[in-house]
C-alpha cells in the first residue's frame, strides 16, 4: 500500500508513527480504505487526523494534489495514474497494510470477446501474487 502525498519532505518509505502529525483525506468511515488507515493508526495506539472525507476514492489523489493532506493509495492506483498522479508516491512501511483483490471466472464457462480481453488486462496489469 502506498501513501499519496501533495509534496511532504518524507522518505521514500514511512512507518506509520511518522505521519502522526499529518493531515489525511480520506474516505468516509465504512470504506475499506478508511478501515484500513484507521486500523493501521490503532495499530501503532494513533488516531488519523482526517481532514477531508469523500464518497468516491478515485478523487482522492486529485484532492491530495491539490494540497488538502495525505491519503493512505492501493498501489494499483499509482502504476494506473502512471505519469498523470497529481500526487508524490511513498510505500507505507507497514507489514499489515494490503488488500487483496480476487478475480475468479469458471475455467469451462464461455467468456465473451470483452470478459477475454478484460481477464488478460487484469491478469497483466495488477497480479502481484498468483498463489
Amino acid at each position: 500500500m502506498d501513501f499519496a502525498l501533495a509534496s511532504q519532505p518524507l522518505a521514500e518509505r514511512v512507518a506509520v508513527a511518522e505521519l502522526a502529525d499529518e493531515e489525511f483525506v480520506s474516505t468516509r468511515p465504512g470504506h475499506w480504505q478508511r478501515a484500513l488507515l484507521e486500523r493501521l493508526f490503532a495499530h501503532a495506539g494513533l488516531t488519523p487526523r482526517v481532514v477531508c472525507e469523500g464518497d468516491e476514492a478515485a478523487a482522492t489523489t486529485e484532492l491530495i494534489g491539490a494540497g488538502l493532506g495525505i491519503g493512505l493509495m492501493p498501489a494499483v492506483t499509482r502504476r494506473a495514474l502512471g505519469e498523470f498522479s497529481p500526487a508524490t508516491w511513498l510505500r507505507l512501511d507497514a507489514a499489515d497494510c494490503h488488500r487483496t483483490l480476487t478475480l475468479v471466472w469458471r475455467p469451462h464457462a464461455y467468456l465473451s470477446p470483452a470478459a477475454q480481453d478484460f481477464r488478460r488486462l487484469a491478469v497483466e496489469r495488477f497480479i502481484l501474487d498468483e498463489s
